[in-house]
């Protein structure tokens, strides 16, 4: 698996601009509330499924933005305008590059010139055509993608609305080398089961199970049924449902199989922190990272607790996971007066001191 390195967004949600260099296998973005943390997962989530014409509202739709009308697409855009499309490119550790660019589509209106060009996207020239501002009836996603010695191919799929329906189109011309999976902090995970069922499946079950048994050793099995994950528990004599054991733990289950079953890939995963309790957060990190390696992924993560940065320090700081201090980054999110957004990077050194002196996180 090839692994992002560095990543530019422009005009998407807060961010006029943001660009992000020196990614590696973990990334850890930092930042007050309201700083942009969740928008960045999003944007890599989209140019990470960049060929998915369904991800732009599916991301709304997370948020609690149900498309109820083709205008509330405007929450995608730059200052809520539809003619600041936003546009995405990362280049990986391969020398591939990929690019990404969100652009409305319009309705023709019934008393729109007949000489103004109905395949237009470009906002003003239609408005200067009709006597009302045009309807949105969905997105093309204009994408690209470029390997080292082969010329840039680009392609289209699209996103189209005809309320209450959501339909898509599809550039069958392009097959897609990555996948992703986006962890989101105001979600409840439904396809746990489903992925762990995977896992059982490939003969990796004990691997979760040992692992879940570090969080906690009453825990004697993990099985997989058809109305969900049910654990056995020492001295209980029937299986209980993961829904009575605790938001701890389905929330290291969920984290854990996503890493496991989504070999090769891109795990996002926001606001780590919600639903643990301290004690556990240093395991989790363990857990992170020796899954990191095995599974060959890499992982994007968002917080704003100290507690949980504190135990990312010591868990980097034990002797068998020092070797991965070099390939986890820490960066923080800033608006600044004169540059706007803003990414800082941390070497484990920075970090570790800053951590230690109890010193903020900043630039």
């Amino acid at each position: 698996m090839s692994y992002l390195v560095n990543f530019k967004i422009d005009n998407f949600r807060g961010f006029n601009s943001l660009q992000i260099d020196g990614l590696s296998k973990i990334n850890l973005f930092l930042g007050k509330n309201n700083s942009g943390k969740t928008s960045l997962l999003e944007a890599l989530f989209l140019l990470v499924g960049m060929s998915n014409p369904l991800l732009p509202e599916t991301i709304n739709r997370i948020r609690g933005i149900n498309l109820s009308t083709s205008k509330q697409l405007k929450y995608l855009f730059h200052d809520l305008k539809f003619t600041n499309s936003p546009t995405f490119y990362g280049s990986f550790d391969d020398t591939s590059e990929r690019w990404l660019s969100l652009v409305p589509k319009y309705q023709k209106r019934i008393n729109q010139d007949a000489s103004t060009n109905i395949e237009s996207t470009d906002e003003q020239s239609l408005i200067s055509a009709t006597t009302q501002t045009p309807d949105i009836n969905g997105l093309d996603l204009n994408y690209s993608f470029k390997r080292r010695h082969e010329q840039k191919k680009t392609f289209v799929s699209s996103l189209i609305l005809n309320l209450p329906e959501i339909g898509s189109r599809i550039d069958k011309e392009y097959v897609e080398s990555l996948h992703g999976i986006f962890l989101h902090a105001n979600t409840k995970d439904i396809n746990t089961l489903a992925r762990y069922s995977q896992i059982v499946k490939n003969k990796q079950g004990d691997l979760i199970l040992n692992t879940i048994q570090s969080f906690d050793k009453r825990i004697e099995s993990i099985q997989p049924l058809p109305d969900g994950i049910f654990f056995g528990i020492k001295g209980i004599d029937e299986l209980v449902p993961s829904n009575i054991i605790g938001d701890g733990m389905r929330k290291f289950l969920n984290i854990v199989t996503a890493i496991a079953e989504a070999k090769n890939s891109v795990i996002l995963i926001d606001e780590i922190e919600n639903g643990l309790h301290y004690s556990a957060h240093k395991l989790l990190w363990e857990s992170i990272i020796t899954m990191t390696e095995t599974f060959n992924t890499q992982l994007f993560i968002t917080t704003h607790n100290l507690e949980t940065l504190a135990c990312l320090k010591q868990a980097l700081e034990e002797n068998k996971y020092k070797k991965m201090q070099d390939f986890v980054k820490i960066f923080t999110l800033s608006e600044t007066l004169k540059s706007g957004f803003k990414a800082y990077k941390y070497s484990f050194d920075a970090f570790k001191n800053a951590i230690d002196r109890e010193t903020e996180l900043r630039s």
